[in-house]
């Protein structure tokens, strides 16, 4: 079925566009909505006129995303969440999270549906996430999650993350001392090996020297 959308609805055209669409989904959802109309001579005459409209308010929208991506990228979203051993979450912080933070450093609203978020994080960390307010504006933000039971409070801990200090002394676990400790001595066994060897090969050589001057004595 052919209709002429009249407002923007995403994933399926824009205001102005003449579609085609199953006839389930412009009887059962566009036309009632008011999404679209039937794409009569008449609704088609007007289609510029609204892809001149929409074209217009687009505009105005991606300069306001503009100044929300540029709020957004000032400084890094922190999320404090409970954490677990190995860093990991209890639970997960999902795009909903993350539209919540970010509406409260916008002072508005995030739908959720905005934030590409792949899968749900379940570790501590720093990451990378991907917006998309509209077709042209689809920048890429920095979360950081981190213990909101840390010692420092939660902004110092995302600091942490984002600038380690340096020459720290890694944590060393047992498995990592036991296999350390392994290493040593499997290293130490093969270089008394090696001297074994070349003491044998000393000792060889020094008889075989003198039984050649015992022959030639003879």
């Amino acid at each position: 079925m052919k209709v002429m959308f009249v407002e923007t609805v995403e994933g399926s055209g824009s205001m102005g566009d003449v579609k085609d669409v199953k006839p389930g989904y412009a009887r059962n959802y566009l036309l009632p909505k008011g999404l679209a109309v039937p794409a009569t001579p008449h609704a088609v005459a007007r289609a510029e006129e609204l892809r001149k409209q929409e074209l217009e308010r687009q505009q105005v929208l991606d300069e306001h995303y503009h100044e929300l991506v540029n709020r957004l990228t000032e400084k890094p979203i922190i999320i404090g969440v409970r954490v677990g051993e190995q860093g990991r979450l209890y639970g997960s912080v999902n795009n909903a999270d993350i539209a919540k933070n970010a509406g409260e450093i916008l002072g508005e609203d995030l739908d959720r549906r905005r934030i590409l978020l792949g899968e749900a994080i379940r570790q501590v960390g720093i990451y990378t996430v991907q917006l998309r307010l509209s077709p042209k504006v689809q920048p890429h933000i920095t979360v950081v999650v981190v213990d909101e039971e840390s010692p420092d409070g939660v902004e110092a801990a995302a600091q942490l993350l984002l600038n380690p200090p340096e020459n720290i002394d890694p944590v060393v676990t047992a498995d990592d001392q036991a296999f350390q400790e392994n290493s040593e001595e499997n290293s130490e066994d093969s270089v008394q090996g090696i001297d074994t060897e070349t003491e044998s090969s000393s000792a060889s050589e020094s008889e075989s020297e003198s039984e050649s001057e015992s022959e030639q004595g003879i």
